[in-house]
């Protein structure tokens, strides 16, 4: 079976491919999903709507970001999404006057959206500090669970890294434990780590619930210089103060 590389240029192409994303964090679970795509609601149909409202959600914010770049891997033998990712090019500061933390609307009004929000405000908070410039970053990889191992999402990174040494342009991705050895294999370092977990004193049964199905997640902070790899003894990051 072979793989296809394709970039996203229709509307209709997203079903398939937020479809494939859900699955993706589904095996395993992934809580940090769930804090952009919750599962609303209980009955049968809950999944495939949520679904619906994602994809509708997504291709919002794809058509009104003019640095967002959408790619998907196709099994060329059954000609389903193998595997997705979204990327963004920014020629200029995205952060020039600090990052704007979005609220999580699309969370019903209650502790739910302060839970997903505060969330969001720890999540943000990295790229304030260190992608205030022109850079390329890695917003969401995932892989089918019947393809992993294929080389799927080598052909996702590899379309973005080859993108942002055409440009000159530093690349960063914040990344779960799982995908941190095949980012370490393009040429990404491992800075360091931060933590997704919101905190209340005090917390209604709700707020533990939610804690309970959404735990505290540890991100992998990493980056790649211009056109080259992590030297050690050599490379110099740029937001560390020297000398």
């Amino acid at each position: 079976m072979g793989l296809t590389l394709r970039e996203v240029v229709s509307d209709d192409e997203f079903n398939e491919i937020i479809e494939c994303e859900w699955t993706s964090y589904e095996t395993p679970f992934n809580g940090f999903f769930q804090i952009y795509c919750p599962t609303i609601g209980t009955g049968s149909d809950a999944r495939s709507e949520s679904i619906k409202e994602c994809t509708n959600r997504q291709l919002s914010w794809h058509k009104e970001d003019p640095t967002s770049r959408w790619l998907k891997v196709l099994d060329t033998e059954s000609g389903h999404v193998a595997g997705g990712a979204q990327w963004n090019i920014y020629r200029e500061n995205p952060y020039p006057n600090g990052v704007e933390h979005t609220d999580a609307y699309w969370w019903s009004e209650g502790e739910g959206r302060k839970f997903a929000s505060m969330a969001l405000k720890q999540w943000y908070a990295p790229r304030g500090e260190r992608m205030n410039k022109p850079h390329v970053l890695l917003n969401i990889c995932f892989v089918h669970p019947d393809h992993r191992r294929r080389g799927v999402g080598s052909l996702l990174v590899d379309w973005g890294v080859k993108k942002a040494d055409e440009l000159g342009l530093e690349t960063f991705i914040e990344a779960a434990e799982p995908g941190v050895p095949l980012y370490l294999s393009h040429g990404f370092g491992a800075m360091d780590e931060f933590w997704v977990d919101p905190k209340v004193e005090d917390p209604s049964e709700e707020w533990k619930q939610l804690k309970e199905k959404i735990p505290p997640i540890r991100w992998v902070f990493m980056w790649r210089p211009q056109r080259g790899r992590i030297e050690e003894g050599k490379t110099i990051v740029p937001w560390v103060r020297h000398g």
